[in-house]
């Protein structure tokens, strides 16, 4: 799905968003378990990942990103 559908059909078991593409363990990111957060806050979307000691804030999306289709929801 697009990334303001996958947005919109979060749910409380499932808050974050992610690509499948950084879920592939053939990609370059597919190790990384990358989750990207939401917000409303000043801190806009943070992003988390098996690289960092916790959330990140101001996750700056590529093109790539913000036209894909293959977003999900996770928890």
């Amino acid at each position: 799905m697009n990334i303001q559908d996958a947005i919109k059909m979060r749910t409380l078991d499932a808050p974050y968003i992610t690509r499948e593409l950084w879920n592939d363990e053939e990609s370059i990111w597919g190790k990384s378990r990358i989750k990207i957060m939401p917000t409303n806050t000043p801190d806009c979307c943070t992003i988390e990942s098996v690289a960092s000691r916790g959330p990140r804030r101001g996750w700056q999306p590529t093109a790539e990103d913000l036209i894909a289709d293959d977003w999900i929801t996770v928890g």
